[in-house]
């Protein structure tokens, strides 16, 4: 019984840590948010196959100063490093939920800073580690406003020998 009231108390923190500081916002600047989205993460046919049941929530905010987006996933994998990343279509493109990764410059490299990854750390190709109850907080940064097609985060399972680049979609949140 305990460990329930220890995850409500992280569950409303991270939530806390999610609503505050929006893109690029240090102490003593102004950011003012250009817009906010919010999104639901589901699981994806591949996420279900793994024997996930994944949910949380994804916000993106598009400031004078760039782009912020912050994920809290539950339902992963205890103590697990998935690949998350804002995405260029809707999650519910028929046969490639969420399209493909989000690039500033479409003709860019597809690794940051030209895309825009989430990281449990500072560092973006880290991915974001989930704890051991499986539970996930990510958050990733560009200098870049984004455009509309920005639509959605995607989680992805790093196969054996892969990087946070990608692998199998296992959970998508539309940015609406």
């Amino acid at each position: 019984m305990r460990r329930i009231p220890r995850l409500l108390l992280l569950l409303t923190l991270a939530t806390a840590a999610l609503l505050t500081s929006p893109a690029g916002a240090a102490a003593g600047t102004d950011a003012r948010p250009v817009s906010k989205q919010w999104g639901v993460f589901h699981t994806l046919p591949d996420g279900t196959a793994m024997g996930l049941e994944i949910r949380g929530f994804a916000v993106i905010t598009r400031s004078s100063r760039g782009t912020d987006v912050k994920a809290l996933v539950w339902g992963l994998d205890p103590r697990t490093t998935y690949g998350a990343h804002l995405h260029n279509a809707p999650c519910s493109l028929p046969g490639n939920p969420g399209g493909a990764h989000y690039k500033d410059d479409p003709a860019g490299p597809s690794v940051p800073p030209n895309e825009l990854w989430l990281s449990s750390t500072r560092d973006p190709l880290a991915g974001i580690t989930s704890n051991p109850i499986g539970f996930g907080l990510g958050r990733g940064s560009a200098d870049w406003v984004a455009r509309p097609e920005a639509q959605s985060v995607v989680i992805h399972a790093i196969p054996p020998g892969g990087t946070t680049a990608g692998g199998p979609k296992i959970a998508c949140a539309d940015l609406s």
